[in-house]
């Protein structure tokens, strides 16, 4: 009898230990769906569509759906209902962690008639306690920042440079540097020896991460009242989705450069120094890759995505080797 209790208490701390730590990846969409008269429109079908597929859900006898487990990304949606048109709305973002309201009105008419609504996906989610920010790639594709997931961080509210953490670790809410809690697709990332992000070195510091922004599709940054399965923090939470692959394939192909000629003349401390240490003449930097996205062939029809660097290595005069690579910075040194 004390051996099936202790079983039974020990299969029940499992489980709970499994749930606690069940960290949100995916997002949701949720609304309601009326009549011309604001009346509920029940057992309406509601089809959602994205780039990994198609959900269907019924509204219940208020109007009320939700599809939840999407992965974050833009969809759209189309409502039918017997004696009403056919209504339907695209450009719908997800984020993660986030329910997107959908509220949609039908017509009457023949279910064949389809209606284009100017639908906006927002309003106050009531599925989270938490405070913070959402930043997918289209934002960050549309605006200057710099190629490191670490830039993103600091687009939130309430993040701010933590001086000696490194610029990988940042402060949120007030909190110190190493107070965060980093999550990659579910999966903690946080350095367990320091409490940051990516390496530390005892002679250098914070490292950072290699992790570039080609391969990220959303991060989220969470500031305050975080949901029971996060934990290990008392500053924020930084929560990071990557691309995934889809029903079609896509890609896509760049390059950034930064020569020599670009910089102005470097001022060189060692004019005024009397023991020298070195000037630097210039630094170049050359970045050239390629994301590709789809599917593999084949009954389970398994996702992929993946994403490639490659770094000509230069010296002053001429190219000489290709590396894949996170970073280069490129310097040449006057002794």
């Amino acid at each position: 009898m004390k051996t099936s209790r202790a079983v039974i208490f020990l299969l029940a701390f499992a489980v709970g230990t499994a749930f606690g730590q069940d960290v949100q990846t995916k997002g949701m969409i949720g609304g309601t769906v009326t009549d011309a008269t604001g009346a509920a429109v029940p057992g309406a079908t509601v089809t959602v569509s994205g780039q990994t597929g198609v959900r269907t859900e019924t509204t219940n006898e208020n109007g009320v759906f939700r599809i939840d487990n999407l992965t974050p990304g833009t969809y759209s949606a189309k409502v039918e209902s017997p004696g009403f048109k056919t209504a339907v709305a695209n450009n719908i973002t997800v984020n993660v962690g986030r329910e997107s309201t959908l509220n949609l009105k039908l017509e009457p008419g023949e279910l064949s008639a389809t209606v284009d609504v100017t639908a906006t996906a927002g309003g106050v989610d009531q599925q989270t306690t938490s405070t913070g920010q959402n930043l997918n790639d289209q934002l960050f594709q549309n605006i200057p920042v710099q190629r490191g997931v670490s830039s993103l961080f600091y687009l939130s509210p309430g993040a701010a440079d933590s001086i000696n953490g490194g610029k990988d670790n940042p402060s949120i809410a007030g909190g110190s540097a190493l107070d965060n809690l980093y999550v990659a697709d579910g999966v903690n990332i946080t350095n367990s020896a320091f409490g940051g992000v990516g390496t530390f070195s005892r002679s250098y510091g914070a490292l950072g991460t290699g992790i570039n922004t080609s391969f990220i599709k959303e991060v989220q940054v969470k500031t305050g009242g975080f949901e029971p399965q996060y934990g290990q923090s008392e500053g924020g939470i930084v929560n990071i989705i990557t691309q995934s692959g889809g029903n079609a394939y896509h890609g896509a192909i760049y390059g950034y450069a930064r020569p020599k000629s670009f910089e102005a003349t470097r001022l060189q401390p060692d004019d005024l120094r009397v023991n020298k240490q070195g000037k630097l003449l210039h630094e170049e930097n050359y970045d050239v890759g390629a994301d590709v996205g789809g599917y593999v062939p084949g009954r389970l029809r398994t996702t992929c995505f993946s994403s490639d660097r490659l770094i000509p290595q230069s010296d002053e005069k001429l190219f000489r080797a290709h590396r894949r690579t996170h970073k280069i910075s490129l310097r040449v040194m006057e002794t």
